[in-house]
């Protein structure tokens, strides 16, 4: 009886915890797209960009769930409708830009730096609220980067553009979220 308990148990888990986990454990193993770095500069500044928006999306909708602060609570909520219109608009662009070249993510790009989510789902209360702010601090700089290569690097200036309006606008949330940091 034991035996058949135990593997039950095990059963329901393993069906249970792959669904539980894959958006946590995506993250962690994040990988470029083959033959990205081949493609032209745009495409990978695009293509990649809405993969670390995606992240963003995912961290925000933990800090909804787990934060302790309502005023993280808001921010987060504000950088999910943000990120989720952004990234309509960067996969917009994309088709316009270059419909030739395959999907470009490309982790190596100026500023991809996986974030570890793990750690992150762990976490509570305060605690939280302090580490999703310093992620999203990483994040957003991370998004700087790779808008400031695409500025050097890029030759659409429709993407170039949109990497002119990441920076302008995740600086602002970064002295945001700094300013709330140090309140907390």
């Amino acid at each position: 009886m034991k035996t058949l308990y135990a593997a039950t148990v095990l059963a329901i888990g393993l069906v249970i915890s792959p669904l539980a986990t894959t958006s946590v454990l995506a993250h962690d193993s994040m990988q470029s797209s083959p033959d990205s770095e081949k493609a032209p500069y745009d495409a990978q500044f695009l293509d990649t960009m809405v993969k670390h928006h995606q992240e963003a999306l995912d961290m925000s909708q933990m800090a909804l769930d787990k934060a302790q602060s309502a005023e993280v609570k808001s921010l987060a909520q504000r950088m999910i409708d943000d990120q989720k219109k952004e990234i309509d608009e960067l996969k917009t662009m994309r088709e316009r830009v270059d419909t030739s070249a395959p999907e470009a993510i490309n982790m190596k790009l100026p500023g991809m730096i996986p974030m570890n989510m793990k750690k992150l789902k762990s976490a509570s209360g305060k605690n939280f609220d302090h580490m999703f702010l310093d992620m999203m601090l990483t994040h957003h700089k991370g998004a700087l980067k790779m808008s400031r290569a695409e500025l050097k690097q890029g030759n659409s200036f429709e993407a170039q553009s949109k990497a002119q309006t990441i920076i302008d606008k995740q600086t602002k949330e970064i002295a945001e979220m700094k300013q709330m940091r140090a309140n907390l």
